[in-house]
């Protein structure tokens, strides 16, 4: 496995700039506290994670350029001693200086094989902080707790990996996941059973896991083909990827949430 670059600060404000503001956007209350990014950056690093990945969202308010909602993706050092595996648990580091969003750590499984990362929704690996009174010992503390929590997950991951799901099952997870992609199915172009569309031969197995990685990569990465009906008739369309940080961290822990609920019911139907 090939060792990452980790980002020296200045990388990281090459890709996100707002995560180099050195004051908030205009207008914030007398209570604010402004806390740099790069500063959370640095108590990562102490706390022994480094910053491999750095983007930032768009915006369209021009008084918010340089202030907006940006992601860092972090990981361990010990995550490249180990053998090569198919995952790693990192940590995602989200912020603005707009007023639109409060520190937010949360832990994430990277999946080697095609680059893609999985926000974990479970309350032990998600921790928010306020600008407002922010504690640099309570945020170190819960960078702590994400790497705790490692055994946890990889634990969770296996257990996934071991729940067989039917083709049945499979579409009604389709279907759920379909749900929260598009409020209105009559016009959705696409239908639930392409978010199961394999992309490589390593997603071949029919367990729960293997499910979950298949429609979140579709899901969020794009590409699958479909059609849109006009007045002109059908089009064909290709889905775009979740360009938008809000709607690709909502997703992706909704998706969690419903690997989880779908392991649940499954054990209780094992169980009856």
């Amino acid at each position: 496995m090939t060792t990452p670059t980790f980002m020296s600060n200045d990388l990281i404000v090459k890709y996100a700039s707002a995560a180099g503001a050195t004051e908030p956007v205009d207008k914030v209350s007398s209570r604010y506290t402004f806390v740099p990014t790069l500063k959370a950056v640095d108590l990562l690093r102490d706390a022994g994670w480094f910053p491999i990945k750095a983007e930032q969202s768009g915006t369209r308010i021009q008084d918010k350029e340089g202030f907006q909602k940006h992601c860092i993706r972090f990981t361990r050092n010990e995550n490249f001693e180990m053998k090569p595996k198919d995952e790693r648990i990192d940590l995602v580091l989200y912020n603005s200086h707009d007023l639109g969003s409060s520190f937010k750590l949360i832990a994430s499984v990277w999946r080697l094989v095609c680059s893609n990362g999985l926000m974990v929704a479970s309350d032990f690996a998600n921790f928010t902080h306020r600008h407002v009174g922010f504690n640099e010992n309570d945020f170190v503390e819960s960078a702590d707790k994400i790497t705790a929590s490692a055994t946890l997950i990889n634990d969770q991951m296996d257990y996934l990996k071991g729940i067989p799901l039917g083709y049945d099952e499979q579409i009604i997870y389709a279907e759920s996941a379909h749900k929260l992609v598009y409020e209105d199915l009559e016009s959705a172009p696409i239908v639930p059973e392409q978010l199961l569309t394999q992309r490589r031969f390593e997603d071949g197995n029919n367990s729960l896991w293997t499910t979950f990685q298949k429609i979140q990569e579709n899901i969020i990465k794009g590409g699958v083909k479909g059609k849109v009906y006009g007045e002109n008739g059908p089009r064909k369309v290709t889905t775009r990827a979740v360009q938008s940080l809000d709607r690709n961290i909502k997703l992706n822990q909704a998706l969690w949430v419903l690997t989880e609920k779908m392991a649940e019911l499954k054990s209780m139907a094992v169980a009856a």
